[in-house]
């Protein structure tokens, strides 16, 4: 009789963790926000020039920066047939919309939405702008739509 019952609660204890282990397996991989590693992007500005690059998310540099409002740092090089550009500034992450966002302030502000899979980021937007320091006044020079997607660790 105990030998049944020790089965029988072995049995129970096992099937409770492989539910527990696909309820886990079925979550959102990143439930703190975005995969940090390399994702290659794509792009095209309003003058329909194309670009390409790879932005880099890494661990967030918490000496320079508050890891309360960051998440981590966003490291893009870009490039077009005849120019190169590059950005690296803390990334913020909106969970509730799944959207990540970085800039420069002034000068350069990217966004996109994270999909489902957390595979790819889409609806990208992103604008550039020049600031005269004399006049305060800021004026975008450049506005484009991005998408990446992650190619790993």
């Amino acid at each position: 009789m105990n030998t049944k019952r020790i089965m029988l609660s072995i049995m129970a204890i096992t099937i409770l963790c492989m539910v527990h282990g696909l309820v886990n397996a079925a979550a959102p991989a990143e439930s703190s926000g975005f995969s940090m590693g390399k994702w290659a992007f794509t792009g095209k500005d309003d003058k329909g020039v194309s670009w390409t690059g790879t932005l880099m998310v890494e661990k967030l540099d918490t000496n320079r920066f508050d890891a309360g409002k960051y998440h981590s740092m966003c490291n893009l090089e870009m490039k077009s047939v005849n120019s190169t550009k590059g950005i690296e500034t803390p990334c913020t992450w909106e969970p509730n919309k799944r959207e990540v966002s970085f800039s420069t302030g002034d000068t350069a502000s990217y966004t996109a939405i994270l999909s489902p899979d957390g595979k790819s980021l889409t609806r990208g937007k992103w604008t550039n702008s020049e600031k005269n320091f004399q006049t305060r006044k800021v004026t975008v020079t450049r506005t484009g739509v991005w998408s990446a997607t992650f190619v790993g660790r």
